[in-house]
């Protein structure tokens, strides 16, 4: 039996790659239950062609080059088990996520997937001063400002992407 791949297939078979874009934008305006229930799918499905569609626009996106970044964790579940959240802050948006914990290593993973010539342009990192954090950014963009967030103008900045120091937003413009 011999298989072929056609192109305007997503990776469900059953469904076209229109239809999982078609499905990724509505969820940009609404629950994935209520995509569901409006196109009587599955939620296992919504979500995937969901997943699908994010990964066509970060592949579209290309890789960033942020000015001004901000650094923070989100707990995964119970039993202190976190990853970490690096936003843009001059664009207002996630740019990686990951790492296995909160340690230097994982933090210098988002160095390594941003590249040397990426993070010598970094101009201002904001982060709670954990130390792995503040470590990792010292030594893998020494240039950066290392800023500590006053509660007003922060208010989960790195976890959201969408709330910017005032005083640092203009940097690299």
């Amino acid at each position: 039996m011999k298989r072929e791949r056609l192109d305007f297939l997503a990776d469900n078979p059953l469904d076209t790659k229109r239809f999982a874009h078609y499905v990724g934008q509505r969820c940009r305006q609404a629950t994935i239950k209520d995509i569901a229930e409006e196109l009587k799918l599955d939620w296992d499905t919504v979500k995937t062609l969901e997943k699908q569609y994010m990964q066509a626009q970060l592949a579209r996106a290309g890789r960033p080059g942020p000015k001004a970044i901000g650094i923070d964790e989100i707990s995964i579940r119970k039993g202190h088990s976190y990853r970490i959240v690096v936003s843009d802050l001059i664009r207002r948006r996630p740019v990686w996520f990951g790492g296995e914990d909160r340690s230097e290593a994982s933090m210098a993973q988002f160095y390594d997937w941003l590249g040397p010539k990426k993070s010598r342009g970094i101009r201002l990192a904001v982060m709670d001063m954990w130390k792995p954090f503040r470590n990792t950014t010292r030594e893998r963009a020494p240039q950066a400002a290392v800023r500590r967030p006053r509660a007003t103008e922060w208010s989960g900045a790195a976890r959201s992407g969408h709330a910017a120091p005032t005083h640092d937003h203009r940097i690299g413009q």
